[in-house]
């Protein structure tokens, strides 16, 4: 009896495959023999039903989800055969994961990626973004990933559909949306809970250092980020030198316990006009724009800030203040210099707390000014072409430092009753100084300029002044009694027509720096010499034709000593370097 002819089978049926993707089992062929695989019955779409190799009996077989195939082995050759094997895939299914519960408006989520996929969304949402970075992009709407920021307390529903050629399976999610929460603004500023620029009080966020970020600008864009009106608790904002291109309406409208704001140095050009809402803001800092951009006028409403103590806006740019500045009661700090102010407030003297101002205008001084009562220091400088020193000045009874720069033609007597330790007056115009000023007796630094001959005897009343410099082309001489200000230590008298010193100026005890440059001095009076703390010395550019032998008793303590651009000869400036061994001395001779 002749044996049967063995008979090649396809293999195993395979059911229910997740992958799409099976190994095929046929027998394995014998010598002088091939096969080939092929699809009998089945749903063939290209490039995704395939076999890997067909004429391998273990080749890999990619069908469709959710399709049976009836694959057919034929073996060619010797024993030739043909046998059947069945492969069913699993349909596909789809899940959303929201990997962000703990968040009330903000959502992560993630759907089941097979070859392509959609989402749809029914709700006016904030913004949608694509959570996969690297490789090919893709839009946002067709990313499996994403990041969806509702608006607060919204009705969702959000589907994911995934596609596998002509196959798709889909999944929803649907959901109400809650309130905003601080750490869904935080994540939009891209800021970690712990970071240092973030700070807490009773677990809420009262501090936010957006100094220098490069995308503070989100604060004004809540169309796409709400969840910043959250920060409803912050007591503290800064964003100075920051990319802040608008300044954000979020502000006045939620960020309303803010007692401390500063926009310095970013490229803001105007406050919203809703500023004013922030009644409990307490210091606003906002000088210095960036790019060439400036504030040039505050909204009406800055007067509104009720309670506000501390206005920074030095070199903004601002030409106007509001009507309605007089209202700011508790402001007690006010610097606005380096601003083209086109003139301020008549009734600026309404700021009756206030104690430091520093403003520069284009107008005269108003006259209100004498009712700030609490004024420890004004800084006032005008570029106007006549201005005024208002007579009853000496209503100021609290100011201790001044600096006055403007084009004012006189001093008022009353100037003399002030309890000031530091006066700076530029004033170009005045051709004479009262000699009420000797009444200063809390005085202590003095800068006078102007276009005065003569200085009034009384400024050797100034018993406590320890640093004079005096300005004025048309000046010929000092007091006598200069030699009285037994404390001054520092004294400037430079570019005028003085030719003598008086020789009192020896009597100076505490002296030790001296600078007459630019004079017409042809002699040093020998009292001089007899300074014994001086250190500093410059009488350059005068016209003093030769050197005292007492030089020498300068030795031990002068340190600098310039004397170049004088009329004494070079065998003077020889003997002076020698009478002087440790001193650094300049002559102007080589």
């Amino acid at each position: 009896m002749i044996p049967a002819t063995p008979f090649a089978t396809a293999g195993t049926n395979q059911n229910q495959v997740e992958q799409f993707q099976v190994s095929l089992n046929a027998d394995s062929l014998k010598s002088n023999q091939s096969g080939r695989w092929t699809i009998e019955k089945g749903l063939i779409e290209d490039n995704l039903v395939y076999f890997s190799n067909s004429s391998r009996p273990d080749s890999k077989f990619n069908g469709l989800p959710g399709e049976t195939y009836t694959l057919r082995w034929t073996v060619s050759g010797v024993n030739p055969s043909e046998s059947r094997v069945q492969i069913s895939f699993k349909p596909m299914k789809v899940e959303i994961t929201n990997a962000s519960p703990q968040n009330s408006t903000k959502l992560y989520l993630i759907g089941t990626m097979y070859r392509g996929g959609k989402w749809t969304v029914e709700g006016q949402y904030a913004r949608m973004l694509n959570q996969i970075h690297g490789g090919t992009v893709i839009d946002v709407i067709n990313s499996p990933s994403i990041e969806f920021q509702s608006y607060a307390n919204t009705s969702y529903k959000l589907t994911w559909t995934s596609y596998y050629g002509s196959k798709s399976a889909s999944a929803s999610i649907e959901f109400k949306s809650g309130e905003y929460l601080e750490s869904e603004a935080l994540a939009d500023l891209q800021l970690d809970p712990s970071s240092y620029r973030v700070k807490y009080e009773n677990g809420h966020i009262t501090r936010l250092n957006l100094a220098a970020s490069g995308i503070a600008w989100i604060l004004s864009d809540t169309l796409q980020h709400p969840a910043l009106q959250a920060l409803k608790y912050l007591k503290e904002l800064d964003l100075s030198g920051s990319a802040t291109y608008i300044f954000p309406r979020l502000i006045g409208e939620k960020f309303r316990s803010l007692e401390y704001l500063n926009i310095e140095s970013t490229p803001c050009p105007e406050f919203a006009d809703n500023i004013g809402n922030l009644k409990k803001l307490k210091k606003l800092i906002i000088g210095h724009g960036m790019y060439g951009i400036q504030i040039v006028s505050l909204p009406e409403s800055f007067g509104n800030l009720e309670s506000l103590e501390y206005f920074y806006a030095t070199a903004s740019g601002l030409r106007y203040l509001p009507f309605s500045f007089g209202k700011l009661k508790k402001l007690k700090y006010l610097e606005a210099y380096l601003n083209p102010l086109s003139e301020l407030p008549w009734d600026i003297g309404e700021l009756s707390d206030l104690e430091v101002m520093m403003i520069s205008s284009a107008s005269a001084m108003p006259s209100s000014i004498t009712k700030l009562s609490k004024l420890r220091r004004l800084y006032y400088v005008s570029s106007t072409s006549s201005d005024a020193i208002p007579a009853n000045f000496d209503n100021l009874t609290s100011l201790d430092s001044l600096t006055l720069q403007s084009k004012f033609s006189s001093i008022p007597n009353s100037f003399g009753n002030l309890n000031i330790s530091q006066l700076e007056l530029n004033a170009t115009n005045i051709t004479s100084v009262p000699e009420s000023f000797g009444n200063l007796k809390n005085l202590r630094s003095l800068i006078l300029g102007g276009k005065f001959k003569t200085l009034p005897a009384g400024l050797g009343n100034l018993s406590n002044v320890t640093s004079v410099w005096i300005q004025s082309l048309d000046l010929e001489s000092l007091p006598d009694r200069i030699g009285d200000l037994k404390k001054l230590t520092y004294i400037n008298v430079q570019s005028t027509k003085i030719k003598t010193l008086p020789s009192s100026i020896g009597d100076l005890p505490e002296l030790t720096e001296v600078r007459f440059d630019g004079n017409q001095i042809e002699s040093i009076p020998p009292n001089f010499f007899n300074l014994k703390k001086l250190r500093t010395a410059y009488f350059t550019s005068n016209k003093i034709s030769a050197i005292s032998d007492d030089f020498a008793k300068l030795a031990n303590t002068l340190v600098i000593l310039n004397v170049a651009g004088n009329n004494f000869p070079v065998s003077d400036g020889i003997k002076l370097k020698q009478l002087l061994p440790r001193t650094a001395v300049t002559t102007g001779y080589y």
